[in-house]
């Protein structure tokens, strides 16, 4: 493999690992806006038959994906304290800026009823998400307190059906695994634990080693399991039913945008700019300084990642037209 398109891929990794972490982000999406996620589909279904190839494709990707969780793990959770608003306002830019790649995959097919409809349902899904995170939430569910010392054992075995649930969500265009997480209460304390664990080790303290590796390495699994199967699902949906299931990505796309703005957590974040006094939430801006940044670095990723696309679009079609010419 050429060093540029294994560059090019652990990137795409990076930006699908920090996709995956925002919650109302997908990294599936962010997947399908670099132009890989086919390539992991194939990869996935094809490991046994092509594994030279497979290990290619993947190695490079599954490298980014774990440098960047590692990275956002850190920075996510200062950033849900302080700026919340200012990194779902980025995140949003990237995702609108990027659309007219998704719609480049219909931009030949006819808008149908049917098109529509099933736009309609993935755009209305993801909202309900967003919904059921905020109401579920508010109603006092909670795990956290599960994750105190000592863990008891049945919740690693728990968190292997919480990965696979991930997984889903990971492995299709539009859904936001992170959301699902936060829907099902295991976000924060996943997040929040692993950062805090990570930071006692480094100091010296390995009393949390073990159960850090044990909520990884389970929830792994989990996640594992649900790549494989969803992705033999997805690999049948675009072979047979290619146009209908992108029609159907976009409607999840689009309402990832929305869902950015309205989940549990920058819903808390919006009352602790009413005045409440809301856990883990200290804002170092007032309320419209902070929305003025935001909508700032919203339109500024949006019109980067538009040209990035645009330098997408130019080069498919160069490569189209050296095609055609040899």
């Amino acid at each position: 493999m050429k060093v540029k398109e294994w560059f090019r891929r652990f990137v795409a990794g990076m930006a699908i690992g920090t996709g995956a972490a925002i919650p109302g982000v997908s990294g599936a999406a962010i997947a399908v806006i670099f132009r890989v996620y086919e390539d992991i589909i194939n990869a996935v279904n094809n490991f046994r038959k092509k594994f030279g190839w497979a290990i290619a494709v993947l190695i490079p990707i599954l490298l980014g994906v774990i440098l960047a969780v590692g990275i956002c793990i850190v920075l996510f959770h200062l950033a849900f304290k302080y700026l919340m608003f200012v990194l779902m306002c980025l995140f949003a830019g990237f995702l609108i800026g990027s659309f007219p790649g998704i719609t480049d995959e219909v931009k030949n097919e006819k808008i149908t009823k049917k098109a529509i409809v099933l736009i309609a349902i993935g755009f209305i899904f993801v909202i309900i998400l967003g919904a059921l995170s905020v109401i579920v939430g508010k109603n006092g569910f909670s795990v956290t307190n599960l994750f105190e010392d000592p863990i008891p054992w049945w919740l690693y075995l728990v968190l292997i059906p919480v990965g696979t649930i991930a997984a889903v969500a990971l492995t299709v265009p539009g859904l936001s695994g992170s959301l699902i997480l936060l829907i099902i209460g295991f976000y924060r304390p996943l997040v929040d634990n692993a950062e805090a664990w990570a930071k006692a080790i480094l100091q010296g303290d390995f009393s949390h080693a073990l159960p850090l590796l044990g909520v990884i390495g389970c929830f792994g699994i989990g996640c594992l399991i649900g790549v494989v199967v969803v992705s033999k699902i997805m690999n049948i949906l675009l072979t047979k039913w290619r146009k209908e299931t992108f029609f159907t990505i976009i409607g999840f796309i689009s309402g990832s945008v929305f869902v950015l703005f309205f989940n549990l957590e920058i819903f808390n974040y919006y009352c602790a700019w009413a005045g409440q006094e809301i856990a883990n939430v200290e804002q170092i801006l007032p309320m419209w300084a902070e929305m003025l940044i935001g909508f700032a670095v919203l339109a500024l990723c949006a019109f980067a990642s538009y040209r990035l696309v645009v330098m997408q679009r130019k080069k498919a079609e160069l490569e189209k037209q050296t095609e055609e010419a040899k």
